[in-house]
């Protein structure tokens, strides 16, 4: 009969898995058979399997525990021998014990104090192995074991300074003393904010730095160690409750670790209401009595960590609601409206604005400012061309102040021109306005290609943005069967005209130097020259539609017989020429209206087709419409 039972715990099973190995055999009854060497009758071992091959436990030595049911103790030590063990240490706890397996009172003490020794042991190497679980639960990708309730690390601000982290209860620290002896102590700060070394004594560290702490038990341990080497430092940050109140999402207590900032504390409040918060008022209330204030719009534009200090347990954050305000414009990294600060001065205000660009006039900055009826205001000129160094323009800064910096226009601004098409080199060139002309940008490109059309080569100028047709704006927005024909034929011209293309003549300027068609060149302007188009295009009813090879003597008749002429349902009558370089629509019978060029289109509409029962119909309404017509007439007369 077996007198223990196996555990089948949380634990057994969890070290069971980290060892690799199956529960079965962790701890069992074996016969005196199996131990004839040292002569028992009845005896239980705890048996640790041999280690997985290829597993990362070591092979370090332990010593088995032999229980003896039936001798001495002397006898049970010396069946005492070594066997492997594991890195992770198992030892199963009792879960049952068979009444037939204890055959008399003496028996019984003997196994009982063998199960306490046992046990003792177990706990023992469980200490010892606590720092081992650890790094082997983390080097198995596992989470830290925890007992109910407890929270988790906090990642922290590395390093942590000890000159503004405030101790408190709830925090760890770590002392070491390096001597004759060595001494570890991980000891926790009290409720009450004491810290009680073994051996040594009391320090009370609340409301201290943890560099005043690290003072306060180096005077502590001086006169007992005074040859040692003392080391104190932070083991694990205490987690603190801060209440958060104000123009917040979420108003109320968060937790938080005790390294953390104001900042985190209103993200844990699901952050602040857009628009309304002022967060460069926030005002802390700490535990201990003392106010506080908090920037969070300088520390998140510039970094600054002073205006977002570290929260402490019991502290109380109010987060205003936007009251005074001030503002700055022009020539800095970031413009605009913001919170006005009690007695900030205006290098810090520049310094929130993330400091004055280099376009900047310093020479000439502008302050606005509200007399007394916050009414009518004053305004003056400041010189700061001596900038941040100059305190004597370091004025203090008034509610409602407005601060304006100009810019230099066009500072470090390039005037470009872009070629593009048919010339040597295209690409974007530099200008200078006023100076630079169209054709001395041409030669700078290297000229002309062989193949650039000039009749079709253009100059696109970008209107500026301020320049808007109100007229045609609204026209876009009115269906063409309600527009007038004055409308409508307006409409048109301006939806075929190609926005910004300027009135140049490139044969006139480069085949026969008409300087009057030389214009200076702008900032933004584009210089298209396309390829040569050595043809005509002839669309719709002809019996060929496609493109003629150009012939300056050619009329628009001669194009679409060389197209193969006419074909069905054509509409002779309404032949019309397509301009390559305006898109102007115009009638091909008109030959004095236009000149047929290369990259020209010849379009030949259709005849629309007429169904019988549709002229039908119409014929019959037309009818209708006059016998009305005439039997009021006649009815008319009738009367008459």
């Amino acid at each position: 009969m077996k007198l223990l039972k196996r555990a089948d715990c949380g634990r057994l099973q969890k070290c069971a898995s980290c060892m690799e190995l199956t529960p079965a055999g962790v701890a069992e009854l074996v016969d005196a058979k199996d131990l004839k060497s040292f002569g028992f009758e009845r005896s239980v071992r705890v048996r640790v399997p041999p280690s997985v091959p290829g597993s990362r436990h070591d092979q370090q030595q332990f010593q088995s525990i032999i229980m003896i049911a039936s001798h001495p103790m002397d006898s049970f030590l010396s069946a005492t021998r070594p066997l492997p063990r594991l890195r992770r240490r198992c030892i199963p706890a009792v879960r049952s014990v068979s009444p037939e397996a204890l055959p008399g009172d003496r028996t019984s003490m003997q196994l009982l104090l063998c199960i306490l020794v046992l046990m003792t042991m177990a706990l023992s190497l469980q200490a010892q192995d606590a720092g081992a679980l650890r790094s082997g639960d983390e080097e198995r990708g596992k989470p830290d074991r925890q007992t109910a309730g407890s929270d988790m690390l906090s990642v922290v601000e590395v390093p942590v300074n000890d000159s503004t982290y405030i101790v408190g209860p709830g925090d760890k620290l770590s002392v070491s003393i390096f001597g004759t002896s060595f001494y570890s102590y991980v000891v926790p700060v009290a409720s009450d904010g004491t810290v009680v070394i073994p051996g040594f004594g009391t320090v009370y560290v609340r409301h201290a730095t943890l560099l005043q702490v690290r003072e306060k038990i180096h005077d502590l341990l001086r006169d007992e160690v005074r040859s040692a080497e003392i080391i104190v430092s932070l083991a694990e940050a205490r987690r603190v409750k801060v209440t958060v109140a104000g123009a917040v999402q979420e108003a109320g207590i968060v937790t938080l670790p005790a390294t953390a900032r104001v900042s985190e504390a209103l993200a844990a409040a699901g952050g602040v209401i857009e628009d309304t918060t002022s967060l460069r008022n926030i005002r802390i209330r700490r535990g201990n009595g003392v106010d506080d204030t908090a920037d969070l719009l300088r520390y998140f534009r510039i970094g600054d960590l002073d205006a977002n200090p570290f929260v402490s347990g019991g502290d109380r954050i109010f987060v205003p609601p936007i009251n005074r305000t001030i503002s700055v414009y022009g020539a800095v990294g970031r413009e605009g409206r913001m919170d006005y600060v009690e007695g900030e001065r205006l290098n810090e205000l520049i310094e929130v604005c993330q400091g004055i660009l280099a376009s900047a006039f310093l020479d000439s900055v502008e302050v606005v400012r509200f007399r007394e009826d916050n009414v009518t205001t004053d305004r003056f000129f400041l010189d700061l061309r001596g900038y941040p160094d100059n305190q004597d323009v370091n004025i203090v800064m008034f509610p409602g102040d407005l601060v304006l910096i100009r810019s230099i226009p066009r500072f470090q601004r390039h005037r470009l021109v872009l070629v593009t098409g048919e010339v040597r080199h295209q690409g974007s060139y530099a200008i200078e306005e006023g100076k630079t002309r169209l054709s001395g940008l041409i030669a700078r490109a290297g000229n002309f290609t062989d193949n650039a059309s000039l009749e079709e080569a253009a100059v696109i100028r970008k209107p500026p943005e301020s320049e808007k047709d109100i007229e045609f704006e609204r026209l876009q927005k009115i269906p063409a069967a309600d527009m007038r024909e004055d409308e409508y034929e307006y409409f048109k011209a301006r939806s075929r005209e190609k926005v910004g293309m300027m009135v140049i003549d490139f044969k006139r300027l480069f085949l026969e130097g008409d300087s009057s068609q030389d214009i200076y060149m702008r900032d933004g302007d584009v210089v298209e020259i396309p390829k040569l188009k050595n043809y005509v295009r002839i669309i719709g009813r002809v019996n060929t539609p496609g493109n003629v090879i150009y012939n300056p003597v050619w009329n628009f008749m001669q194009y679409i017989d060389a197209a193969g002429g006419f074909g069905w349902r054509a509409d002779k009558g309404d032949v019309r020429v397509v301009k390559a370089r305006t898109g102007e629509l115009v009638k091909a019978k008109n030959t004095g209206d236009y000149q047929l060029e290369p990259g020209d289109t010849i379009w030949v509409p259709e005849v629309p087709e007429l169904k019988f029962w549709e002229i039908a119909l119409t014929t019959l309404g037309v009818i209708s419409q006059v016998a009305g017509i005439v039997g009021i007439v006649i009815a008319i007369s009738n009367m008459n």
